[in-house]
C-alpha cells in the first residue's frame, strides 16, 4: 500500500531507488517483501499491494524493469494492438548496452535500431509496424506471417510500406520469411486465405488478378477479392465470417448482386479450400477464366 509516504507509486508500482529516494530504508523495504506486505515481482521493482498482479501491472512491471528508455514490445505489444494473444511472459526491449537480464516472467530483448514509442494507457509500445516485423522474426510458417500481416493490414495498422520499412532496418536474421510475405501483402492480400490463393494462381501461371478490388455500383463502392477486371470476372473466398448469421448473409447477397449488376460474374469459393484443395480449385478456376491452368 502507499503507506502515506510521497513516493511515486505508479498503480501502487515503483522502483527501489524511488522508494528509498523517498525515505524508506532499504532495511524496512525488504522487511515488508519479506512480511508480504509489499512484492518484488522483478528484480528492483516493487508492488504495494498483495496478491496476483492485475494484466495492465504486469505490464507496468516489465516497463519500469527495462527502464526509462525500454519498450514494451513482441508479443506484448501485438496483444496491446489487438493482434496477437496475450503471452504469458512479457516482452520489453532496451537499447543494446544496458545490462538488464531476462527473468522468468520478463524476457528482454536488445536492439541497436531507434523506435519512436507509441503509448497506450500511458505505457510505451513498440510501434505497429515494428511489433509485426519483430514478431515475424520469431515464426517460422509462411502462412503464419502473411496471416499477421495482413491482420496489421486489414486493422489499418500498418501499411505494407510501413513494413518495408521496418523490414529494411531489421536484422537480416528471420527476415526471409517476412520478406516473401510481405511481397502479397503489397499486392493487397489482406488475409492468409488471400495471400495463399495468389500463390496458387501464381504457380499455375495464370493471370494475376486485382486484390481487394474496388467496384462501383448503384449502392457504392464494394471491393472483390480477386478479380480479372478485364474479363469481368472475380472470385469471392467465403470464410467463416460469412456464415455467422441470416443477416450478415442476407446483406453479402445485396452486396454479390449490386457487383454482378456491373457485369461482374463471381465465383464463390470456400476459404479453407485454397488449403486443402488447390487441384480442384484450379480445374473450377481455369473453366471459369477459360484457361487451362
Amino acid at each position: 500500500m502507499r503507506e502515506g509516504r510521497d513516493i511515486p507509486w505508479w498503480d501502487d508500482i515503483a522502483t527501489v531507488e524511488a522508494i528509498v529516494a523517498a525515505g524508506v530504508s532499504r532495511s524496512t523495504l525488504r522487511r515488508r517483501i519479506r512480511s508480504g506486505r509489499w512484492q518484488e515481482p522483478a528484480p528492483g521493482i516493487v508492488c504495494g499491494t498483495t496478491g496476483l498482479l492485475t494484466p495492465h501491472q504486469r505490464l507496468i512491471v516489465a516497463s519500469e524493469y527495462g527502464g526509462t528508455s525500454a519498450l514494451l514490445s513482441h508479443a506484448t505489444a501485438g496483444s496491446a494492438w489487438g493482434l496477437v494473444p496475450a503471452p504469458a511472459r512479457q516482452h520489453v526491449t532496451v537499447v543494446h548496452g544496458h545490462h538488464v537480464s531476462s527473468t522468468p516472467q520478463i524476457l528482454v530483448h536488445q536492439t541497436i535500431r531507434d523506435c519512436k514509442p507509441h503509448f497506450l494507457d500511458e505505457l510505451p509500445f513498440t510501434p505497429p509496424a515494428r511489433t509485426v516485423i519483430d514478431i515475424c522474426a520469431g515464426l517460422t510458417r509462411l502462412d503464419d506471417v502473411r496471416a499477421l500481416m495482413g491482420r496489421a493490414a486489414q486493422k489499418r495498422l500498418a501499411t505494407p510500406e510501413q513494413l518495408a520499412a521496418e523490414l529494411s532496418s531489421a536484422p537480416r536474421r528471420g527476415s526471409l520469411l517476412p520478406s516473401l510475405a510481405l511481397q502479397d501483402v503489397a499486392a493487397g492480400a489482406h488475409a492468409a486465405s488471400e495471400a495463399q490463393f495468389m500463390t496458387i494462381v501464381r504457380r499455375a501461371g495464370l493471370p494475376l488478378p486485382e486484390l481487394n478490388a474496388p467496384v462501383e455500383t448503384r449502392d457504392g463502392t464494394k471491393y472483390v477479392d480477386a478479380l480479372w477486371r478485364h474479363l469481368s470476372k472475380g472470385v469471392e473466398l467465403d470464410g467463416h465470417r460469412f456464415h455467422l448469421d441470416a443477416a450478415s448473409w442476407a446483406a453479402d447477397l445485396v452486396r454479390q448482386n449490386a457487383i454482378q449488376a456491373t457485369g461482374i460474374v463471381l465465383m464463390r469459393v470456400a476459404a479453407s479450400r485454397v488449403w486443402r484443395d488447390e487441384r480442384g480449385l484450379l480445374r473450377e478456376l481455369g473453366a471459369f477464366l477459360a484457361l487451362v491452368p
